[in-house]
């Protein structure tokens, strides 16, 4: 019986330069809807899109001639780019803490190495800090919102801002920030309905109106005498 003629098998110098050819960037083309953007075209086809500071990152230009790891990098900038340019856009509409931002990256799902980068260069940059993004909320918390530190503290953690950096913050702010003061504010302005219920129902209502904003009892106690009069009870 006849075998069929086989095929020799590849020289394994043929493999290695097949796997290792080196594509050109034959083309550098402005994308017409994102002049932000570019089109990369590699050994005459099209390959990939970029962000313009990809191109000036890696600088590339055309006759250039890229490694498959060269390629990779590009790739992988081009996502960080895009992850940098998300956060941004988040931080321009108001501050972030780093948790929140990685919270929000996370679930465009760039990854987990590709968020804590672009996270560490936005910090290194200054557009993170979570110190300041305490002191800030704090402060807000406290001369906008009439908030008391206890829920101060609650919102703090809530946006990922670790303890001891939370309570810094509140003591800086509430340390000068008259909480008594706060609270009688919002207690004048609920006065007037309260008054027309039972006493002891309208301190009631009053005192856990205050607990919510977050005052400690210290501060409501003298707030409710003062505003709704004495009684028997709190």
């Amino acid at each position: 019986m006849r075998r069929a003629p086989v095929t020799p098998l590849r020289r394994r110098s043929d493999c290695f330069q097949w796997d290792q050819k080196m594509p050109t960037v034959t083309r550098i083309a402005e994308q017409k809807r994102s002049p932000n953007r570019r089109n990369v075209f590699l050994d005459g086809a099209f390959a990939f899109g970029c962000n313009v500071n990809v191109v000036a990152r890696f600088r590339l230009h055309e006759g250039m001639v890229l490694s498959p790891e060269q390629v990779q990098q590009i790739q992988l900038g081009e996502v960080k780019q895009e992850c940098f340019d998300k956060a941004m856009g988040s931080l321009g509409s108001r501050l972030h803490s780093r948790s929140e931002l990685y919270r929000k990256l996370m679930r465009r799902e760039y990854g987990e190495a590709v968020v804590n980068a672009v996270l560490d260069d936005l910090a290194r940059l200054g557009y993170v800090n979570d110190e300041q993004f305490a002191k800030t909320k704090a402060m807000s918390a406290a001369e906008h919102k009439h908030h008391g530190r206890r829920r101060a503290f609650m919102e703090l953690r809530k946006a990922g801002v670790k303890g001891e950096v939370a309570d810094k913050a509140l003591d800086d702010v509430y340390d000068v920030h008259d909480s008594t003061a706060a609270a009688r504010q919002l207690a004048e302005k609920q006065a007037p309905r309260l008054r027309k219920l039972e006493p002891m129902v309208a301190r009631r209502r009053l005192v856990g109106m205050l607990q919510r904003r977050g005052f400690d009892y210290d501060s409501i106690k003298p707030v409710v005498d003062e505003v709704l009069g004495r009684g028997d009870a709190d």
